[in-house]
């Protein structure tokens, strides 16, 4: 298929009526698994059937010939983080970083484009990928930018580092947990885990220029509609790291070109049924992450014996906060990734509905990287849901392979255990971990390191549709094309079902279509 003429682009953006022809166009409905064409009509699927039956109702909508292309329903990403999504786009990109020195020199250019005093921000360096496998240290990046107040996110997400225009702008207590202290001077060295690092984010994020947060909410879109996605679970705000994106989020989400659920990170259920939301939570941490070692296990680290990861809550508090959300009619999210606090959280959800039976909640765990078989049947058996990254698999192999250690390793990102059990789990990308690329996400699922939890290809493409669409509550919406529902559309390069798995990666988005609405075309 060509690019779209560029003198009818605005047509197609500004209309939410079009008519798809030509194509081989998956429904994903089983009555009726395959078309040629489809109508859309003020956003809404008004047909679906032939090229020719088609053509007779366009009158005057646009039309654009498929030229044999196929098509499905577009993706949804169930796990954003949207505003910071766009916030890493902004920051200097570490990840081919494999010396300290490197990261230094890119620090030190970076600098030289902000004032002094001001904020200098990298992303995406992993301590297992440079020589030494360390974090950097304050005195290390006050040499690059002593000047400058310096914050680099680990790519797990989960910790960072800091120069000490950074510790002295926090006002740090060398005694906070998650804080690495210098074992000569008891100050902190620069590396932070957890939440001290979440903490820390939000307070120097309040040093970003205005015009820096207004573009990062229209960064994400675009990425977005580029994976051909018009559909994001996003997860803002909380109290780990502040509010404001909240804010700014509520504010603009009617100008995005994707249609967005927010998942407000907080614990507070008086405030959430003051805002009307009908879902509480998002990556509210149960846990931490394997890769800080702090996932919580129920066995040592193979590389870390001295430690089985932190308890974040006692089952006693998880039991009173699910419960009470449970009866407050709420959808809860929760960030989980070991089997421990999965197990602690499905005892949680298991009390709530004991004491409050209630059809149709919902409940989420998101991440779900590892836990034990008999935990996914138990999520299958409750009703809850998992939110997973199936694209964790393929980049963080390794890291999983040194943390868990061979054995274990063989039950990471288990979806063949998960569609074996009937348990419901939505793909997603944990942007800004990595890219809102669902056929990355798919690709990865078919191809799982682990051979026995591989999924088909149409199981995966399932994760990232109809799965997410049933996460979201928008079932009757969107998910599959049928009559009245979304006129919601990506069109591809290659038939994801006919390519060599292995090559799933390299098909490409040639159209995003959002409410009948072109949104992005290659």
């Amino acid at each position: 298929m060509g690019p779209i003429k560029e003198d009818r682009i605005s047509e197609f953006v500004s209309g939410g009526n079009l008519v798809l022809f030509n194509g081989r166009i998956h429904t994903l409905e089983k009555c009726v698994p395959e078309i040629e064409a489809v109508v859309i009509r003020d956003g809404r699927l008004t047909f679906l059937g032939s090229s020719r039956e088609a053509l007779a109702f366009a009158d005057s909508s646009p039309t654009i010939d498929l030229e044999g292309r196929f098509a499905l329903p577009r993706f949804i990403d169930s796990h954003v983080h949207f505003w910071r999504s766009g916030l890493m786009d902004q920051m200097v990109d570490l990840r081919r970083a494999r010396r300290i020195a490197e990261i230094q020199e890119l620090i030190r250019e970076a600098a030289k484009a902000v004032p002094s005093s001001g904020l200098v921000m990298g992303r995406g360096w992993a301590d297992t990928e440079l020589a030494g496998q360390r974090y950097p240290t304050r005195s290390e990046l006050d040499q690059a930018a002593p000047d400058h107040v310096v914050y680099l996110l680990h790519l797990n997400g989960h910790s960072c580092a800091l120069n000490s225009r950074a510790i002295e702008f926090l006002h740090l207590d060398p005694n906070s947990p998650g804080v690495e202290r210098d074992p000569t001077t008891g100050k902190p060295l620069g590396p932070l885990r957890e939440k001290i690092a979440f903490e820390s984010q939000g307070k120097l994020l309040t040093l970003l220029d205005p015009q820096m947060r207004a573009a990062c909410l229209d960064i994400t879109a675009r990425e977005a509609v580029q994976g051909g996605v018009t559909t994001v679970h996003c997860l803002e705000g909380g109290r780990l790291i502040g509010d404001p994106d909240v804010k700014d989020f509520i504010g603009h989400q009617h100008l995005l070109p994707v249609s967005t659920i927010l998942y407000y990170q907080i614990t507070d259920l008086d405030r959430i049924l003051d805002l009307g939301f009908p879902r509480i939570g998002g990556c509210v941490l149960i846990d931490g992450s394997p890769a800080a070692h702090t996932g919580a296990l129920y066995e040592p680290y193979a590389d870390r014996p001295d430690t089985i990861g932190p308890e974040y809550f006692t089952q006693q508090e998880l039991n009173e906060w699910v419960l009470r959300c449970h009866r407050g009619g709420r959808q809860i999210v929760v960030h989980e990734t070991c089997e421990r606090a999965i197990g602690q959280m499905l005892t949680a959800y298991e009390n709530a509905l004991r004491h409050h039976p209630r059809a149709g909640h919902r409940h989420r765990i998101d991440h779900f990287y590892f836990p034990r078989l008999d935990q996914v049947r138990r999520a299958a058996q409750l009703g809850v849901l998992a939110g997973v990254q199936p694209y964790f698999a393929e980049i963080f192999r390794e890291m999983y392979l040194k943390r868990l250690g061979t054995e274990r390793a063989r039950r990471v990102h288990p979806y063949r255990w998960f569609w074996d059990a009937g348990a419901i789990a939505g793909g997603g990308s944990d942007s800004f971990v990595t890219p809102i690329r669902p056929l990355w996400g798919v690709h990865a699922a078919v191809n799982h390191f682990i051979p026995e939890q591989r999924v088909s290809v149409l199981e995966a493409v399932l994760m990232f549709t109809v799965n997410n669409a049933y996460l979201g509550f928008e079932e009757d919406q969107a998910g599959t094309l049928r009559i009245g529902k979304r006129g919601d559309v990506v069109v591809l390069s290659d038939d994801i079902f006919q390519v060599r798995p292995e090559a799933i990666k390299e098909v490409r988005v040639m159209l995003t279509i959002s409410r009948g609405r072109v949104t992005f075309h290659s």
